[in-house]
């Protein structure tokens, strides 16, 4: 373009303001010649002139117009998933020897050892208890009651209010109708740890009148709890838990061999079970979902808690909700039992497309046992084995004869639930 400007201005630069118009056409023609050596008629000159200033004239428009932004493309929207009944694929199951889903847990072997430290510390040697693991037993000789416990590990930072106060953490809440006392004292561990050692003893006055006088307490209806905490020098909380009938007196373990086992550094868990979510961040993130659901009065504060387990259960009316989050393993196994209608892998839309949630679906219309009668107990159990945890989430109801039974809605909401990224956290 500044060549064609220099070009036309070398050319009419000589063409008189006022005068024969047929004259400076000619002189520009000559010019032409002289410098270019272009053959043309005068009336091919005048056309490069007009064609010239028409140039000219578009670029100083241009110049002084504001610029046209260019159309935007809108690109196409992609269609967003939605889960439902219609976009679930589920693929039957075949059901094993269990009950309902049978989860594995990669903490479990490890939790397996923590009864031979019990039987490694503590005198007389108790025996392993079937209801739990580290958990153990030493039956009373002359009584149908027996002393037991359990043993475990925690974290400290979860551990605040019982180092603080091991009776107002352990025992909250005073039984009116029972005598109960409680104290806590402080020793050091075989390694100089600090430890806490909380007593509870609960005597409650006799139920008959001919067995001994109005008023007086007897053994027989007292409790006690005897809980070993030690601050371990790598940061954990270890703890045992003594309990049975009688006084507190009547323990049978010394306390220097309880505080040997909670000291003990076998008792111990992988890292990725501290890495679980804490009960409370479990019910929070269950109310986020559902805001008309109220947890269970006895699920707020566990005393000792365990490590690498959380929980929260609760009431959805007319529904019973529950969730479990433990650290992530293999797939779940359907176990076989007479109430199972169907155990399936479910394709629903997740975080990682396509997601497996694990639906196991049971009915027990043979319900007349319980009250209220012609009522049959239903369920929904959703597994999902995410990147780091896996979600157990249940649902339940009894429901009267005539109505209907758990719909599709609920279902849905609670696989939502189950793949809650803050669970993976």
């Amino acid at each position: 373009m500044s060549g064609l400007r220099e070009a036309f201005d070398e050319i009419v630069a000589d063409v008189p303001a006022y005068g024969d118009l047929d004259r400076a056409i000619a002189q520009a023609e000559r010019e032409r010649r002289r410098r270019y050596g272009v053959v043309a008629g005068i009336a091919a000159t005048a056309a490069v002139v007009a064609v010239i200033v028409g140039m000219l004239a578009v670029t100083r428009d241009t110049d002084t117009a504001p610029p046209v932004s260019p159309t935007p493309i809108t690109p196409t929207p992609t269609p967003p998933k939605t889960q439902s009944p219609q976009t679930w694929v589920d693929t039957a199951m075949t059901p094993t020897k269990g009950n309902g889903w049978v989860v594995p847990n990669p903490l479990d072997p490890v939790r397996d050892g923590w009864f031979q430290i019990v039987a490694d510390h503590l005198r007389p040697s108790p025996r392993h208890a079937e209801w739990g693991q580290g958990a153990f037993e030493l039956p009373a000789e002359g009584s149908l009651y027996s002393a037991g416990g359990a043993i475990g590990v925690m974290e400290a930072s979860r551990a605040a209010g019982l180092l603080a106060n091991g009776c107002a953490y352990l025992h909250p809440t005073p039984d009116p109708d029972r005598d109960e006392s409680c104290h806590t004292t402080q020793t050091r561990g075989p390694n100089g740890e600090p430890v806490h050692v909380t007593s509870f003893q609960s005597l409650c006055t006799t139920w008959d009148a001919d067995s001994a006088a109005p008023g007086v307490y007897y053994n027989n209806c007292g409790d006690y709890n005897v809980t070993v905490v030690v601050e371990r020098n790598d940061g954990r909380i270890g703890y045992i838990d003594v309990q049975g009938r009688d006084y507190v007196e009547a323990m049978p373990f010394a306390l220097a061999d309880l505080v040997a086992a909670a000291a003990d550094p076998r008792l111990a868990l992988p890292d990725a079970a501290y890495d679980v979510p804490s009960n409370q961040t479990v019910a929070a993130v269950v109310a986020d979902h559902f805001p008309t659901w109220r947890a269970d009065a006895d699920q707020q504060v566990i005393p000792l808690p365990e490590l690498g387990y959380a929980s929260a259960s609760g009431k959805l009316a007319p529904f019973t909700v529950g969730v479990v989050v433990r650290p992530a393993s293999g797939a779940p196994t359907c176990g076989e039992d007479p109430w199972t209608r169907s155990c399936s892998e479910r394709r629903v839309y997740g975080a990682d497309d396509p997601t497996i949630v694990y639906v196991h679906v049971r009915d027990d219309d043979e319900w007349a046992d319980c009250c209220p009668r012609n009522t049959r107990a239903v369920s929904r159990t959703f597994v999902y084995v995410g990147p780091r945890h896996t979600v157990i989430v249940s649902q339940s109801r009894l429901i009267p004869d005539g109505e209907p039974t758990i719909g599709a809605e609920l279902d849905q909401a609670l696989i939502d639930l189950a793949l809650d990224p803050r669970l993976q956290s």
